[in-house]
């Protein structure tokens, strides 16, 4: 078995309520299985878990809850080395070290942060306790089938950012999807 090109990385605390949503999409996506070339790897709240990964030269695709200002479940994508990322001082993730403080240490080491994607997750409550919130229960199926495509954008060599699944008109969609 040769070595994984494309690693998907779910981060998050699964006791504080949305912010398990990318372990819990991580645990999705292995469950159902990857395409060759690709791996999963639970991080929880270890962030510095994709400064592994970049040192082995893969492909990241960081799955995450994030504030973006969006709606509960909705997706928001980011390339690690766009200027647009938040600095350290502007908390995005909602773990103790925050990725835009791992993301400044990434530029340090000189890692590829261009190899790397975040699909980042609104959540709607971050509360103590186990389980996602309703609105992210509605969303999810998409979020699985976005994560899904996703990977086999990267391994195809291409970007994820086509099948984010996005809130519209009180329903989700994927982005580019016909219909």
């Amino acid at each position: 078995m040769s070595e994984p090109r494309v690693s998907v990385l779910g981060v998050g605390n699964v006791l504080a309520g949305d912010d398990g949503t990318g372990v819990a999409l991580a645990v999705a996506l292995a469950e159902d299985g990857l395409p060759a070339g690709a791996s999963v790897r639970v991080a929880g709240s270890d962030p510095l878990a994709l400064l592994e990964e970049l040192e082995a030269g893969r492909e990241v695709l960081l799955l995450d809850a994030c504030r973006f200002g969006g709606r509960p479940g909705e997706v928001t994508w980011l390339r690690l080395d766009d200027p647009a990322w938040p600095d350290a001082a502007a908390p995005l993730s909602l773990h103790g070290l925050d990725l835009a403080a791992v993301f400044q240490l990434a530029k340090t080491l000189h890692l590829p942060l261009e190899r790397a994607w975040l699909m980042g997750i609104q959540p709607d409550s971050v509360a103590v306790g186990r389980g996602r919130s309703p609105a992210l229960d509605d969303a999810w199926p998409l979020l699985v089938a976005g994560a899904h495509q996703a990977v086999r954008r990267l391994l195809d060599g291409l970007a994820p950012t086509d099948p984010a699944p996005v809130l519209s008109g009180g329903a989700l969609a994927l982005q580019g999807a016909e219909g």
